[in-house]
């Protein structure tokens, strides 16, 4: 239903009830239109304005079950702010607790000095001292190649696209301080054109263009008649091996940023060390921690900087950013990465693992016969690995996301992957699934429409598995997911 319809009931609705209120339009709404996710999305609103917080969650929660529109996109939005923003209230004492052991930190650090890094609130100015001491004598180190893969619409024409890039490369971020290489592709169905698309890897190019963010101007380019992969074509070859190494560093940091944010929501603090997130099974966030990626020509980074006193509660996913900074000199992108979070297409059987707006992975699954997948908004509970199952069905990982027994799994049967044919679970290929195990972690956000994918002609990124351990098996276990 469109805004001024839905508008127009409610006046309609208010004038023959007068004495009845904007509430009890909302919940007359939701009762007579259960799909439509505008009732939802506005029921919620009220819900929150009043202070009912589980209640407006509800609300929000059920637009998502209908009709997939802007309005279940905004309900989508505001769900998330509730979840991020109710925890911190609940933890003042912890808050308080970690400002004073943060305290004690400073002091220590100025009794026992060691290299830092740049830090995001320097506690004194003795501590702003030792940080310049370090910036000082850090070796300086070559910037990395930062690459750009962003579609456009396939008929302009040369001079019209470039025209239009350098108005979007102006106008979409505050400018970067080195030139970067920009790969064009042809529209992505699905996705905005000007969108930088961050884990796609191009199958074809339209060009390949170096940009120079200080003047404005392109410094290179070069265009090719019609979409080809240019995979001999040399510019092509070394933008897409950065972009690569690019894409690697990204998604490491995507895999660990989203885990501390699911091991904060749980727990309400930080693990003390990045290695507290792999541990056996039931606790096992993460495989193992994947590797700080080093690109730049500098010395050799063989861990992370992880600065979780850097952490702040009111500001939790954004804060991350200084938790966990990415390696090597690469630029945070233009549009803020997101935790991550698995969606579901029923009508065209495909998962997407996505960041915001941003698609990292897409996948072909098999789905419950007779629609026995449910629709809805769920939770990864737990992750094993090597499932114990008959005659190995559930295939090489497990993800529970329902205490009814859904789970997405492997399989042992490959060519049902497209089809119907499960008593409720979600099959993926092994490979897939085992890539897919890698970068969630409990908490991970599930939600199953029946809609469509918006998204199509969609090409991952190199595949990225983290090793399972023994830990995370449980070979004394038989599962019986709705296999």
């Amino acid at each position: 239903m469109k805004k001024a319809e839905f508008l127009q009931l409610k006046i309609t609705f208010l004038l023959t009830y007068p004495e009845q209120n904007d509430l009890a339009f909302y919940r007359s709404f939701v009762r007579q239109y259960p799909n439509d996710p505008i009732g939802w999305l506005y029921l919620g609103k009220e819900w929150e304005k009043d202070g009912k917080d589980d209640l407006a969650l509800k609300a929000y929660r059920q637009a998502l079950h209908g009709e997939e529109s802007e309005y279940s996109l905004e309900a989508r939005e505001a769900y998330q702010r509730m979840l991020r923003q109710r925890k911190p209230a609940k933890r003042t004492s912890t808050a308080q607790r970690s400002s004073a052991l943060l305290l004690l930190l400073c002091a220590l650090s100025l009794l026992f000095p060691r290299p830092l890094g740049e830090p995001a609130k320097p506690a004194a100015d003795s501590v702003s001292s030792l940080a310049a001491t370090a910036a000082k004598s850090a070796v300086p180190v070559q910037a990395p190649q930062h690459v750009e893969v962003i579609s456009v619409p396939g008929r302009a024409s040369a001079d019209t696209l470039r025209k239009q890039l350098q108005h979007y490369l102006q106008t979409r971020r505050p400018a970067l301080s080195q030139p970067f290489t920009i790969l064009l592709v042809p529209e992505i169905t699905g996705v905005e054109p000007f969108t930088p698309l961050l884990f796609y890897a191009p199958t074809q190019v339209k060009a390949v263009l170096r940009f120079d963010p200080r003047t404005n101007a392109f410094i290179a380019q070069k265009w090719f008649p019609q979409n080809c992969n240019c995979e001999q074509d040399t510019q092509v070859k070394q933008a897409k091996q950065a972009l690569s190494l690019e894409q690697q560093t990204l998604q490491n940091v995507l895999i660990l940023r989203s885990a501390l944010y699911h091991h904060y929501q749980r727990n309400g603090n930080l693990p003390q060390q990045l290695h507290n997130l792999a541990q056996a099974y039931p606790a096992n966030a993460l495989p193992t921690i994947p590797a700080a990626v080093q690109p730049t020509a500098g010395p050799k980074a063989d861990s992370w900087t992880y600065q979780p006193d850097t952490f702040e509660a009111a500001h939790a996913w954004p804060s991350l950013q200084q938790v966990l900074p990415l390696p090597g000199g690469y630029p945070e992108p233009a549009v803020p990465l997101q935790p991550l979070q698995i969606v579901v297409h029923q009508a065209n059987f495909s998962l997407s693992l996505v960041s915001g707006q941003q698609v990292v992975r897409r996948y072909p699954i098999a789905l419950g016969k007779d629609r026995l997948t449910p629709d809805g908004y769920f939770t990864i509970l737990q992750k094993v690995s090597q499932p114990r199952g008959p005659n190995n069905v559930y295939g090489t990982r497990g993800l529970v996301f329902s205490s009814a027994g859904h789970a997405i799994h492997g399989t042992n049967n490959p060519p049902a992957i497209g089809k119907a044919v499960s008593l409720g679970c979600i099959r993926l290929r092994n490979a897939d699934v085992e890539e897919l195990y890698s970068f969630v972690s409990p908490g991970t956000e599930v939600i199953i429409t029946s809609q469509k994918s918006p998204v199509s002609n969609w090409t991952n990124a190199s595949r990225q598995v983290l090793p399972a351990g023994k830990d995370e098996e449980t070979p004394t276990i038989t599962y019986k997911w709705l296999n």
